[in-house]
């Protein structure tokens, strides 16, 4: 399996309802303001290896910058994962988000 770097701009131009995201950001950034599709890994739980994922998908992998993205990109290329880190995050991000609050 391999871990990719894929540029904000590239993603943000994909069918991104039909892609498996999953956002490492911790749980109250998430629960904050997220893309409406992604499923919410945070970092601590990914280096704890407490996921459980399927091997024969694809993921984009994203945070808030890239920080975590790149390290929970490497543990789960450690699975066995086929990855996309999603460069530069959720800070530049344009598409449509479910907003909470504008704590982050």
């Amino acid at each position: 399996m391999t871990f990719n770097l894929i540029p904000l701009e590239a993603f943000e131009k994909l069918d991104i309802p039909n892609l498996n995201v999953l956002d490492v950001r911790p749980r109250e950034q998430f629960e904050s303001f997220h893309i409406p599709t992604a499923v919410n890994i945070p970092i601590d739980d990914v280096e704890d290896c407490k996921f459980e994922l399927n091997p024969e998908k694809s993921y984009y992998v994203i945070c808030r910058t890239t920080n975590k993205a790149y390290r929970a990109s490497h543990v789960f290329e450690d699975a066995g994962l086929n990855i996309q880190m999603v460069a530069p995050g959720m800070i530049d991000y344009q598409g449509d988000i479910i907003r909470n609050n504008d704590d982050y």
